[in-house]
This record gives structure tokens, sequence and C-alpha cells, in this order.
């Protein structure tokens, strides 16, 4: 990496204008320098393009609403940095929100991707720090990531190895991005950085939260709507249902199935015709998915000579504080990954 690398900034946007305008200023008063600026919209009906041509941004218009992670990987094809910066369109940043992380990977060349501080819009209370795993529900704000596993957010007062980071704030290497297979397409929201993040883990890339990259964020203001919150609903079971199919130990994925599974016949009892339409065809569409998921997950974890249960323990103590190895990222898990697509 070079001693001061371009930083390519990729937005993805949908109807997004009024957000644009706060962002896209909040983006351009950094004080790291290069930065270039990709918005990658999904199909607006509003002055999107208009606020980003203003601001002097890059403006990459899709025909249709491809989905979150295809949106994010065609602005990362789209980008020219060494490091990839990925944002929501609904936040704003510290003047040196960029500086701060760069500087950790210019500190260790074993990390992957890094986040920040994220607070609420008002800036009252953190909405996302350090991310750390366990086998239960740790405190109040822990979330469930499948039956059985929880994250939730710790406080740390300097650079820390975590779980993930946020996609609404993830610097990631570009070379390593592509090399581990980018974001999984078959996930249109949510999910998609648990899942590359813990991918990049199993290759030996680390996760950092940065403490001193500060930003705000109107936390789902892009889901308030009906049909906002219906993909969101089946964007959590998608995510589910794939990263425990895919990553986790196989007791993970049978319990994520079935529980699945009966919720569709709840929502059935409670006549809740919708959700139930819903999570029939997240769980038709998804049960095709479950061989090629076997098989990456075969050839990843084969490439690596550890067990989905043994990653997984390492994520936990990692969570508790234990210090990550340090090992490379060899050609021939490149090479399984290619295979495994």
């Amino acid at each position: 990496m070079t001693a001061k690398p371009l930083v390519s900034v990729v937005i993805v946007n949908r109807n997004g204008a009024e957000h644009l305008r706060i962002c896209l200023p909040s983006l351009r008063a950094q004080s790291y320098e290069p930065i270039e600026i990709i918005v990658v919209d999904n199909a607006s009906s509003d002055g999107s393009a208009e606020v980003t041509k203003n601001a002097g941004a890059r403006w990459v218009g899709l025909l249709s609403n491809i989905g979150l992670a295809r949106a994010l990987n065609r602005g990362a094809a789209a980008a020219t940095g060494e490091l990839l910066l990925f944002v929501n369109n609904d936040m704003r940043f510290d003047r040196d929100f960029v500086t701060a992380l760069a500087e950790a990977f210019l500190e260790d060349k074993n990390i992957f991707a890094a986040d920040g501080m994220q607070y609420d819009w008002e800036g009252n209370k953190p909405g996302h720090q350090a991310t750390r795993a366990a086998k239960r529900a740790l405190s109040g704000s822990a979330i469930q990531l499948v039956p059985g596993l929880y994250l939730w957010q710790e406080e740390a007062a300097k650079n820390t190895p975590a779980l993930m980071a946020s996609a609404a704030c993830m610097l990631v290497r570009s070379d390593i991005f592509d090399r581990i297979g980018r974001f999984d397409e078959r996930l249109p929201l949510s999910y998609e950085d648990v899942e590359i993040c813990w991918r990049a883990w199993i290759g030996g890339w680390k996760t950092v939260y940065v403490p001193g990259a500060i930003c705000w964020h109107r936390v789902g203001s892009s889901c308030r709507s009906a049909e906002g919150s219906r993909l969101l609903f089946k964007g959590i079971l998608k995510g589910r249902l794939l990263l425990a199919t895919k990553l986790l130990p196989l007791r993970y994925a049978i319990w994520t199935w079935l529980l699945a599974t009966a919720g569709l016949a709840k929502d059935l009892a409670c006549l809740q015709w919708q959700t139930a339409m819903d999570r029939l065809e997240v769980l038709l569409q998804y049960s095709a998915y479950i061989p090629p998921l076997l098989h990456e997950k075969a050839a990843l974890f084969r490439a690596v000579g550890i067990t989905p249960e043994q990653h997984l323990e390492t994520m936990l103590r990692i969570s508790n504080g234990e210090q990550p190895g340090t090992h490379g990222y060899g050609d021939e898990v490149e090479d399984q990954w290619k295979r495994a697509g």
C-alpha cells in the first residue's frame, strides 16, 4: 500500500436526495486526501443525480433496484482506490473520520476491514461500537444473529479487533475485497457486512474497530416505509439462512432453517398473510441455494484446514479479548475461494 492511498467512497442510494445533501459535503470536508466519491443509485425517482453531480461526486445510475450487496459491488468495480469506504447515505462524518480509519491500515498490514464509532443523529448515544459475539445475550442490547448466537456492542478506548465492521461506515482493502469474492450478492439487504468479515477472518484477515473515527447515523431511515420494512424483514431472514448454512457449524444451520419454517406456521396461524407469503418466498428461494452454499463452505474451510466449529470458537475468544493470530492469506486459500465462487 502506498504511503497515502486513494480512498474510494461508495454510497448506495435510492431516493435519498435529502440525505445526500448532508452526507456528500461531509465527505468532501474530510481532512484526508486523496478521496473519490461514487454514488451508485438504485433507480431513484427524486433529484439524487443532480445533488450528486453538484457535490462533485461520480454518478453510477442503475436502471432498476438491484439490492444493496450488488450495488456495493458495482461501486467497488467502478472505484480506483487502494481502500474502499462503504457508507450509508443517511450519515455525516467528523472531519478526521477517514484519516483515523486509514491510519489503522497503514499501521497493520493484516487488517481487512475497519469501522468507527457511530452515534445516533443527535449524538446522544452510541449506535455502533466494537462488535462482539456470544452464545447467549450478554446485554439488553444484544441482537440475535442466528438462533443460539448473539451480537452485542462493547465500548473501547483504543483500536481493537472486532467480529465485523458495519457496512454503514466500513473501510476495506480493495485487493483483499476482490480476492475473497466481494459481498455475497445473494444478500440483497442486511448481513452482507457480517458475512464478508466472517469470511475474511477465516483467511486470517482482521476486522478492527477504531473509536477515533466518529460519525453520525440516522439509523433505519431508509426502512421506515411499508415497502422498506418488508424488504428488511426478507433481508434479515435471507441473511440468517445464508450465513448459518455457508459459514457456521451444522447445528446452527439446522436450527435456523427449522425456526424459519416454524415461523411460517405461526404467520399462518395468526392470519399474517403478507408476512407468510414473504417468508415462504424466501424459504423456497434459499432452499435452492443449499447445495452450492454447502459446497462453498467445504472448499473454504478445507483450504485453511479448520472446521466451522473451530473458527466459531476463535471468534468467541476474540470477543472475550484474546488477540487473534496473524497468519497470511496464502495462494491455496485464494485458489479455493475462486473455485468456490
